[in-house]
């Protein structure tokens, strides 16, 4: 295992909020690859084994902490091992590697739950890396954002890249996917929650873990700059290649700016402004970081 498959990249955001478009981004660096699957999703994905080691590191030797590494087990072997034909860890290893590893996993999780869980997502990473061809590796599990303190234990090196964008946006985002909420005002509620847990998450990380960028500034406002700072806080430089890719690919048409009102009505644009705004002045309250409007 090389030291540098210890200094992971882990983008994420509160969902539909731009960190696919930066994990496609980092990929284009030569140093640095984006995990086939890109979402890795059994570490920071949720009751994956980041909050089975919260939950063992708060209950250590529980018949809870124990249930949780179960459940993340289970959810490796089933849920994340093959959701789609090219998507899943079975692109990397067989069931049977990941039974034989969580065997261990389980037996050693009482005793020591940290040593437990790094060994199996190291071992597990080790697989993915050599498949790809990875010197450093970039996921882009959303989760990764409001999971950034329940990584730290297991990649204290990691670096936590959190995206942000107009919740608006992100709301009209999720009503045109399969998953998510449907409504726009359901997906707003979840909008405000999870960028209360990033903020929580950033707070008990280590500051020089993370990094912060609102998608319009990448697209828009302070593209070059933004690049150069989010390069500068991974330790790369900012290579030609990166930059050609940058130039021909993250426009400004497709970040999809202000969608929330060409997809909605003016009396339900209002009504979306309206929540936002009271969402946001409780966020603002809570000391949470609100991205700027998209327009």
């Amino acid at each position: 295992m090389t030291d540098r498959w210890e200094s992971p990249v882990l983008v994420g955001g509160t969902g539909r909020s731009g960190s696919t478009i930066v994990g496609h981004l980092l990929d284009h660096h030569p140093s640095l690859t984006l995990t086939r699957p890109m979402e890795v999703r059994f570490i920071t994905g949720n009751d994956g084994l980041a909050d089975a080691l919260a939950i063992g590191i708060r209950k250590p030797g529980s018949a809870k902490a124990q249930a949780a590494a179960e459940l993340a087990l289970d959810r490796m072997l089933n849920r994340w091992f093959e959701r789609a034909e090219n998507v899943g860890l079975h692109t990397s290893m067989s069931r049977e590697d990941v039974a034989t590893l969580g065997a261990v996993y389980l037996s050693d999780f009482r005793q020591d739950p940290r040593a437990a869980t790094c060994t199996l997502t190291r071992a597990v990473m080790a697989r993915v890396a050599t498949n790809i061809n990875a010197d450093r590796w970039v996921d882009t599990t959303p989760a990764n954002a409001r999971k950034a303190d329940r990584v730290e234990p297991i990649y204290p090196k990691s670096t936590v890249v959190i995206v942000h964008r107009d919740g608006r946006d992100v709301a009209a985002s999720f009503t045109q996917q399969s998953f998510g909420p449907d409504d726009v005002f359901d997906a707003l509620e979840q909008w405000g929650q999870r960028m209360l847990r990033i903020h929580r998450a950033v707070q008990a990380s280590r500051p020089d873990r993370i990094v912060e960028i609102d998608l319009v500034d990448l697209v828009d406002r302070n593209r070059y700059d933004t690049v150069a700072h989010l390069c500068a806080a991974i330790e790369v430089d900012v290579p030609s290649s990166l930059l050609t890719w940058f130039d021909e690919n993250v426009t400004s048409a497709g970040a999809h700016h202000g969608r929330w009102r060409q997809q909605f009505s003016e009396d339900v644009c209002r009504l979306i402004d309206a929540r936002y705004q009271q969402i946001c002045e409780h966020l603002t309250g809570q000391g949470v970081r609100i991205p700027p409007a998209s327009a």
